[in-house]
């Protein structure tokens, strides 16, 4: 009876210490809530929509995005990606959605933004996983993968002016 009562607590033991374990990954990988602000006049004749969740990674993607579109005739919008509701798809030339993967789907006030989309090619997703790889199967807008990792942003940064300056010479 002493072994199976030193089995039992070991193995209660081991079930706490993974729950802890899961606790503190996912207190550490959580994803903050982005600053919004502006950048340009809304008289400006373009204007992009950048919306974000917050972290050290999102928000120097966002800020280096910002900064490659200081000087252009645009204005910018910078919100927080659970403010997408109340957003009015047709006040933008582009949309640059920048989020992470919560357990290989996307979060729910994107995927209800995506549901209402009237011009997917106005629209570009920026998602970071885990391994950078993860795309939605069944999304009809643009679409970049990364891994978090900051050495990365300015290659990934391009690859987003390209979509936008398109989209801003229409």
């Amino acid at each position: 009876m002493a072994i199976l009562k030193k089995i039992l607590i070991v193995l209660g033991s081991l079930i706490v210490l993974m729950v802890i374990i899961a606790g503190i990954y996912l207190l550490i990988h959580r994803q903050g809530v982005a600053d919004s602000f502006e950048v340009g006049s809304t008289d400006m004749s373009k204007k992009i929509l950048i919306a974000s969740q917050g972290s050290k990674y999102k928000n120097l993607m966002v800020d280096t995005l910002t900064s490659r579109l200081k000087g252009e005739d645009v204005y910018i919008s910078v919100i927080d990606i659970s403010g997408l509701n109340e957003i009015d798809q047709e006040d933008w030339d582009a949309q640059i959605i920048i989020h992470t993967t919560e357990a290989y789907k996307l979060p729910e006030p994107v995927k209800e933004y995506l549901q209402e989309i009237e011009n997917p090619d106005e629209v570009m997703l920026l998602i970071t996983s885990g391994n950078g790889e993860w795309k939605p199967e069944d999304c009809k807008v643009d679409i970049l993968t990364s891994a978090s990792k900051v050495t990365g942003i300015s290659e990934l940064a391009g690859s987003v002016m390209i979509k936008v300056n398109s989209l801003l010479e229409e």
